[in-house]
């Protein structure tokens, strides 16, 4: 099920090659029935208008930008759009944009959606053939999602210059950070000055210093404000000490987190000893929260709380669960393992 990218890649080198974009962007829709008095039109911070509809039909010019999506806003779904300097015909009711420049940001921009909308469908087709063969289902995904990831890559690197290039960057599910801050480095020097650029940038870097194969990131945590004397701790004190130590970052209101916890005791049950040893590392939560919640998951293994936001900014985590198998020396040896990828990763690296 490999997906021909010489074939994409060529198709998106051509859109590529558009045309100029003009200084502004023709907005016009048409109403079949029922039309409001209004639509709003919103670009980013530099549009936010009330378009009067006559007749049924609307129009207006707004400044092109490829930085970010417009909006049209009716009494239907909003409409989503690049204003890429053509003129883009909307239908209301169908929620479509269509992009007089074939080869221009908004015409890319419709054939990633058009591509998103059919895999997923075909995914959620093929799942519901498995059933209840999880084996199976699990063997498809692995399939499927090379395709996805190369997709998504393909279609950033041909959409450098606008939003599309971003939100495919942004799709990718692959743990390549080094990949990913370099399509998001090849990025036009206006996209970077996009925050949400910035911010992936940032998040990728740090992902790509405390990746797989990275020595580890020491911090501390003072886990009781009132008794800081007593309740600082570092994370060296658990890491790199000889010992394999799997790491799990939780929180007491992470449905998820709470959901992993019959893995964890029972790869802390079955290799807890003098080569491996556990640590749980409570974020973004309330002291007695955690410590509440850690006495009702039986989490018997060791433990800080009331780190917050500082392992997530060092390590790069947007999201929890997120466990970490560090080596004997502080090595990261795996990241964001789940499931029964958890006992095998344990297993593997303790060599049983």
């Amino acid at each position: 099920m490999k997906f021909n990218l010489t074939l994409l890649a060529a198709a998106l080198a051509v859109a590529a090659c558009s045309p100029k974009a003009g200084k502004t962007t023709q907005v016009v829709g048409q109403f079949a029935e029922n039309a409001p008095e209004t639509v709003r039109i919103v670009l980013g911070e530099s549009v936010d208008t009330t378009v009067t509809v006559t007749d049924g039909r609307f129009q207006v010019a707004i400044p092109t930008n490829l930085t970010d999506f417009a909006y049209v806003e009716t009494d239907f779904a909003p409409i989503s759009f690049i204003s890429d300097g053509s003129r883009i015909t909307v239908d209301p009711v169908a929620g479509t944009a269509v992009s007089s420049n074939k080869k221009g940001a908004q015409a890319r921009y419709a054939a990633y959606n058009a591509w998103m909308e059919k895999f997923m469908a075909d995914y959620r087709a093929k799942i519901a053939e498995f059933g209840e063969d999880e084996e199976a289902a699990e063997k498809y995904f692995n399939g499927i999602i090379e395709q996805f990831n190369d997709y998504q890559k393909e279609t950033a690197k041909a959409n450098l210059d606008n939003i599309v290039g971003l939100m495919a960057i942004s799709q990718i599910t692959e743990d390549d950070p080094a990949g990913q801050v370099e399509l998001l480095n090849g990025l036009s020097d206006e996209m970077k000055a996009h925050p949400q650029a910035a911010h992936m940038l940032a998040s990728f870097e740090k992902l790509a210093k405390t990746g797989e194969g990275q020595p580890f990131v020491d911090f501390t945590v003072i886990q009781d404000p009132e008794h800081p004397e007593t309740s600082t701790v570092k994370f060296s004190d658990y890491i790199g000490n000889g010992k394999f130590v799997l790491v799990d970052f939780w929180a007491s209101w992470c449905g998820p987190c709470r959901e992993e916890m019959p893995n964890l005791k029972n790869v802390y049950e079955t290799y807890a000893g003098d080569r491996f040893d556990m640590l749980s590392i409570a974020v973004a939560d309330r002291l007695a929260d955690s410590k509440a919640a850690a006495q009702e998951l039986g989490i018997s293994w060791n433990q800080i709380v009331n780190a917050q936001q500082v392992p997530l900014e060092i390590y790069g985590i947007d999201a929890i669960p997120h466990i970490i198998l560090f080596g004997p020396d502080g090595t990261v040896l795996k990241r964001n393992l789940r499931g029964e990828a958890i006992g095998e990763a344990v297993k593997e690296a303790l060599g049983l």
